[in-house]
């Protein structure tokens, strides 16, 4: 059981600094303490610690993890709750989780693409409603589709991940540094290759690649350094990675394990007896490329640094009003139409690379899991608590078996205001 460590974000400029200094603290059985008037009760910290000690006890042997990584923030400057549990492996050598634990973000950096596309728009280099025939005219077949509708997923675009074909790169070339345009072309329609087209809400990553290559092409950059220029940097995410393909050294070594243990089939494989992706079950996937999600859940980050952005987001501090707007304007998940509000008819919408949903006795909240193919990172946000909460771990889980979000109820629980 690791200690849980209590503290006031002060925006440490060194994240090398403040990771040595608590672990150094925390090693030797301190609890760092906010040093303002707020005081945590103690029994909350570990009744937090407690909380993720027990989740991993129980979901461990189901859903195939080894650890799992919390922060929880009571306001953008303080105090927070960091916790963690279990190991960064399965081997007998593997270490514990703590404050230099990596994971992948998955389709939660989904965000980082929205905001790029909305700065740009910003700075008058595109707008949200140019068409993919404005940008990239090597793509007829969907020339009226809108950058909007790419980021809110009512394109009706199919979905390159559940190819055949990127199965068969993740089982046989797992290291192999795929381009965009490879990705665009799992998906786009041939003679041979017809998937099936949809209306309304569809959840496709292409939608986020071909956002990106437009990106590029409005800003004469890389994907890759507008993340970095426009996200990572900005914003002081100092434990945030994004490439193309391979992580810096230094980062992977921070990354924790991460095991595919899904046999669903994919969403376009007929017939399905045996996955196409049985040849990766119970593999880590650590050491592979990141480069088959990119644009659309490529990054790497921790909870502290995700709650960062997040609460960047929210708060209205990543781009001008305007595009603020835009980025948290909702489709139905159920009908793909614009929804002003969620209802108990319609209780699920996405906007731009955000999800929003009833989520039973918490109400209408953000939210968004992220799940790559052996990572999840899930955020919920309390607004009217200021209260974030944020858990990662190390797994893509057996077909509806994913219970992370009982660690987060687990943990509301604990930190919840108190009712009038």
């Amino acid at each position: 059981m690791q200690t849980p460590i209590f503290f006031e974000d002060a925006d440490i400029k060194g994240a090398d600094m403040r990771n040595g200094l608590i672990a150094a603290l925390a090693s030797a059985g301190f609890t760092l303490l906010a040093t303002n008037a707020f005081t945590a009760e103690p029994t909350q910290v570990e009744r937090v610690q407690a909380a993720l000690d027990t989740w991993l006890a129980e979901r461990a042997p189901v859903e195939k993890v080894t650890g799992i990584a919390a922060y929880i923030s009571f306001g953008p400057s303080g105090p927070a709750i960091e916790a963690f549990a279990g190991k960064v492996g399965r081997g007998a050598d593997a270490g514990p989780v703590d404050q230099d634990t990596l994971y992948q973000m998955g389709s939660t950096s989904k965000s980082f693409t929205a905001a790029v596309i909305l700065l740009l728009e910003a700075d008058g280099k595109l707008s949200i409603d140019d068409t993919i025939g404005d940008w990239l005219p090597d793509y007829p077949a969907w020339k009226d589709v809108s950058i909007r509708r790419l980021l809110n997923m009512t394109s009706g675009i199919p979905n390159y991940s559940e190819t055949e074909w990127v199965s068969n790169v993740w089982a046989n070339e797992p290291k192999r540094a795929l381009t965009f345009e490879e990705l665009v072309a799992a998906a786009y329609p041939s003679a041979t290759n017809k998937l099936p087209v949809t209306t309304g809400y569809h959840y496709s990553n292409t939608n986020y690649i071909l956002a990106a290559m437009i990106a590029e092409k409005a800003s004469g950059k890389s994907f890759r350094d507008l993340v970095h220029e426009m996200v990572i940097e900005p914003q002081g995410l100092y434990s945030t990675f994004y490439e193309a393909s391979m992580l810096p050294a230094d980062a992977q070594k921070r990354l924790s394990h991460g095991y595919f243990e899904n046999e669903a089939c994919a969403d376009y494989q007929p017939d399905c007896k045996v996955t196409w992706n049985k040849p990766i079950i119970g593999r880590d996937v650590s050491d592979d490329s990141i480069s088959w999600a990119q644009a659309a859940g490529g990054a790497v980050s921790d909870p502290r640094d995700v709650d960062r952005w997040m609460r960047a987001v929210f708060a209205g501090k990543v781009v001008p009003p305007k595009q603020q707007k835009e980025w948290l304007e909702l489709v139905s998940t159920k009908t793909g139409k614009p929804i002003a509000a969620l209802s108990k008819d319609d209780p699920g919408g996405f906007s731009l690379g955000l999800t929003k949903k009833i989520l039973g006795p918490l109400g209408a909240r953000w939210f968004y899991e992220g799940m790559s193919l052996g990572y999840r990172t899930l955020y919920v946000w309390i607004d009217d608590e200021d209260l974030m909460i944020t858990v990662q771990t190390n797994s893509q889980p057996p077909d509806g078996t994913d219970k992370i979000s009982d660690a987060v109820i687990a943990l509301y629980e604990i930190v919840k205001k108190p009712s009038d």
